[in-house]
């Protein structure tokens, strides 16, 4: 969320009266989230029990968990603010992220929850060692390396994400001033603290249990907001004219956003589409396939996360329509679809219910993705490396060390309260051509070998990393004057659009070379 964001959000608040509401469902919000964390510290007693809840995870409370975790603020403001940019054209990418949500519940997670179980691995790079039968540790450290180095920026992007949503809510509306500490970084301490509090204390059945209420929470508000909408217009067909009023061109509610040709398939279709790739590599997700209680319920879960994501996906989406009908070209800037509409349709009460689910959309991926980097520092680095063996209590106490050592860094890296929603992009596609084909191929295709799994895990990532500097390169030879390389600058847009898509692809085909090529020393999946 941008400074301008924050600061036109804050004069889109209502009255005094609003922001004490406001802050008084706030507190009720982060009290309960504190006090489920309390409960669930009784069902910690060990390593496995912290970072994996025990395998314990009824089919509800995985599937719930799991796709809170998924969508994090970029459900409640990201994909609103594209729908209100782009229209019906966004549905491209509820389509793509809903075929990701139905491959790892349906092909991915029954593997994984047996074959995880079966190398008793408590953690991805646990799995992917043991799978591979990887003595060096090679696997091991790549992958710890791959976790921490793209969790870094994710946690940091959630923690200002809670500073600007507080600073916006309460600024100038509420008893209290920030003589002392501004508003941006108390709602940053408030949050930190609070998620902090419960994850240390009650370790991973905390997260999925917080995870189950925030899902309820914000799945609530992405319906409500676009059915008062409806309503408010006086129906459907009314809805539909003030869209098509408030958007003001023909294509705003055709599926390809008035493109054709290449610009269409590559940079509408494919561009969506992609989103769905990414998931398989997300080690928030995947982990709770591997804590579910019994693999019999899986069907179950897949079930319910699926409705809840088409639900989600697509509330979303009709929250930003939604937007365009009430305030037809009254943002400055297209972050405040969501809650400027939802402050324009809703009782304070409920305005701030709707606030509190963007705010649990963040938290509920920042506390799953602190339990991965807190199982990778104390399994897979401390236990499995260096050879450490903490009692069963000991091991819960380091954990919740680490986990206050990851917030204290995540604080610090936060506290300028600089913009760094693009380390979230570079996080999503690290993690998915890094970590992605590994687990998927591991899991479905028996001949994949350690060798392969190696080389793609580096070349993954070293694709996402240079990719925007490869069409910086190709944007700046096709802009020269005279330059007889135009169709580069014009392939740029496309190829951008799609990088998720062709570096993940590019792993895949690479990790099946490479192990075609060398012997295959794993297990059969």
């Amino acid at each position: 969320m941008t400074a301008a964001t924050v600061a036109t959000l804050a004069q889109s608040q209502p009255d005094a009266d609003s922001g004490v509401t406001l802050a008084i469902v706030f507190a009720l919000y982060l009290t309960g989230m504190a006090g489920i964390g309390i409960y669930c510290s009784r069902f910690n007693k060990d390593l496995g029990d912290f970072v994996l809840g025990g395998r314990r995870l009824g089919a509800w409370v995985a599937a719930f968990s799991a796709q809170a975790s998924d969508f994090s603020g970029w459900l409640l403001v990201g994909l609103p603010a594209a729908a209100y940019l782009n229209g019906l054209s966004t549905v491209w990418t509820c389509i793509g992220c809903s075929l990701g949500v139905m491959f790892n519940w349906m092909i991915l997670a029954p593997r994984l929850r047996k074959q995880s179980e079966q190398y008793e691995s408590l953690t991805v790079p646990d799995y992917l060692e043991s799978r591979f039968k990887d003595r060096s540790g090679m696997i091991r450290v790549i992958s710890v390396l791959i976790i921490l180095i793209f969790y870094a920026g994710y946690i940091s992007a959630q923690f200002i994400a809670a500073g600007s949503v507080f600073k916006a809510a309460f600024d100038g509306r509420v008893p209290w001033g920030e003589d002392t500490i501004s508003f941006y970084h108390q709602g940053l301490l408030i949050g930190v603290v609070v998620i902090l509090g419960y994850t240390a204390i009650g370790g991973f059945m905390a997260v999925c249990w917080t995870d189950f209420v925030q899902a309820i929470l914000m799945v609530s508000a992405l319906v409500a907001i676009p059915i008062c909408g409806i309503v408010k217009v006086g129906g459907f067909e009314p809805f539909w004219n003030a869209l098509v009023a408030g958007a003001g061109n023909d294509f705003y509610l055709a599926i390809d956003n008035g493109k054709a040709g290449a610009a269409f398939a590559f940079g509408v279709v494919l561009a969506g589409l992609a989103w769905g790739v990414g998931y398989p590599g997300q080690p928030h997700i995947v982990t709770r396939y591997m804590a579910i209680e019994d693999p019999k319920k899986i069907a179950k879960s897949s079930l319910i996360s699926i409705i809840w994501s088409l639900f989600a996906l697509w509330g979303s989406m009709f929250v930003g329509l939604t937007a365009m009908a009430i305030l037809p070209g009254t943002l400055s800037d297209v972050d405040l679809a969501m809650p400027a509409v939802a402050l324009e349709l809703l009782p304070a009460a409920f305005a701030a219910l709707a606030l509190s689910a963007a705010v649990a959309a963040m938290m509920s991926t920042v506390d799953s993705q602190m339990i991965v980097a807190v199982a990778a520092v104390v399994q897979d680095v401390y236990v499995k490396l260096f050879k450490g063996n903490p009692s069963g209590a000991g091991s819960v106490w380091l954990s919740r060390l680490v986990v206050v050592g990851l917030g204290g860094g995540g604080v610090w890296m936060a506290w300028s309260g600089q913009d760094v929603f693009s380390e979230v992009l570079s996080a999503w596609g690290g993690l998915a051509a890094g970590l992605g084909p590994a687990i998927v191929l591991g899991c479905i295709w028996k001949r994949t070998s350690r060798a392969g799994v190696i080389l793609g895990m580096i070349c993954g990532v070293l694709v996402t990393q240079t990719w925007n500097g490869l069409m910086g390169v190709m944007e700046r030879a096709g802009n020269f004057p005279e330059s007889k390389l135009r169709f580069l600058a014009d392939a740029v847009p496309h190829l951008n659009s799609i990088s998720l898509l062709v570096c993940v692809g590019l792993n895949v085909i690479l990790v099946m070379v490479i192990s075609l090529m060398t012997s295959n020393e794993s297990e059969s999946a």
